[in-house]
């Protein structure tokens, strides 16, 4: 199996030997386990069990911390071989963690081109310039093999925690989202939530232009589609909203391979506007647009 990660860094002999000293001089003063204070990482995506096919980049996401400092934070390492060998990422942005914690946390990212089909077991960590990170529980992505079936989806509609800003052209915009499903089922909404009052209404429509559903917004926001619409697994849709001031919602720079979120599949450069009134082909900076569909299972 090979993959194009960049070659796994050999770390210098000054380094292992500051990190060693560092879990002795813990463990032997009696403070809690060395592996409890090893800077954390977690991924967010892709979905565990997600599917690709082979030659698909792909977008690994997480976050890391080390305790309340995330400046401390230097290397963002992503490894598809369970941690035989690691490749660099690069930090995007600062948020909160989440909750009450008050640990805020580095976002990170990390791309990578399947060449061979196969399982990959996908693993991150978070290192400083002294301490290598522990390592992440892991993700399965199936690349050009068949995927076990899809267990349920808890949160059946697109969500990122990269940040965002808000655009304001003063002029009529269709903004989409273009994706495919993991399993059977309808889309019930398109999610504008994120753009109140901003759209006049929703469409759904087929990967090659045909429109499937056209929604009036006559609040802040989309109501379900009187009659879910049916997609098939496999085949690409847009979900899009008409800003009819043209202001938005956009995160830059998030789509620079296949984004696999279950029950999501968001190809590369999947956010996609038009300025004719028709359907949304173009892109941008691989932008999305905070618009989403809701899939019902």
């Amino acid at each position: 199996m090979s993959w194009n990660v960049p070659p796994a860094r050999v770390r210098p002999l000054r380094h292992k030997v500051v990190v060693t000293a560092a879990a002795v001089v813990l463990a032997l003063s009696g403070t809690a386990h060395a592996a409890e204070q090893l800077p954390q990482s977690h991924l967010y995506t892709p979905s565990n069990g997600g599917h690709v096919e082979v030659g698909e980049s792909v977008v690994v996401s997480g976050g890391g911390y080390d305790g309340y400092r995330p400046d401390t934070l230097r290397d963002y390492e992503v490894s598809v071989d369970g941690g035989s060998t690691w490749g660099a990422g690069h930090r995007t942005a600062t948020v909160p963690l989440g909750g009450e914690t008050g640990v805020v946390q580095a976002l990170w990212t990390y791309v990578f081109t399947p060449r061979e089909p196969g399982v990959y077991t996908i693993v991150s960590r978070v290192n400083t310039d002294t301490v290598v990170g522990q390592v992440s529980a892991p993700r399965t992505l199936y690349v050009g093999v068949p995927a076990p079936a899809p267990g349920p989806c808890y949160q059946c509609s697109f969500y990122t925690h990269s940040p965002s800003y808000d655009e304001a052209e003063n002029l009529r915009v269709e903004l989409g989202l273009r994706f495919r499903v993991d399993r059977p089922g309808a889309i019930a909404r398109i999610v504008t939530s994120w753009n109140l009052n901003e759209a006049s209404r929703v469409r759904l429509w087929r990967g090659d232009g045909t429109l499937l559903a056209d929604q009036v917004v006559t609040g802040a926001y989309a109501a379900p589609f009187a009659t879910p619409v049916p997609v098939v697994p496999g085949e690409e849709y847009v979900a899009s909203f008409t800003a009819w001031r043209g202001h938005y919602r956009i995160t830059e720079n998030l789509f620079p391979g296949a984004v696999v979120q279950a029950p999501f599949v968001l190809p590369a450069h999947a956010g996609v506007y038009s300025y004719d009134d028709g359907f949304p082909a173009q892109s941008w900076n691989d932008s999305h647009y905070w618009v989403s569909p809701e899939l019902q299972p």
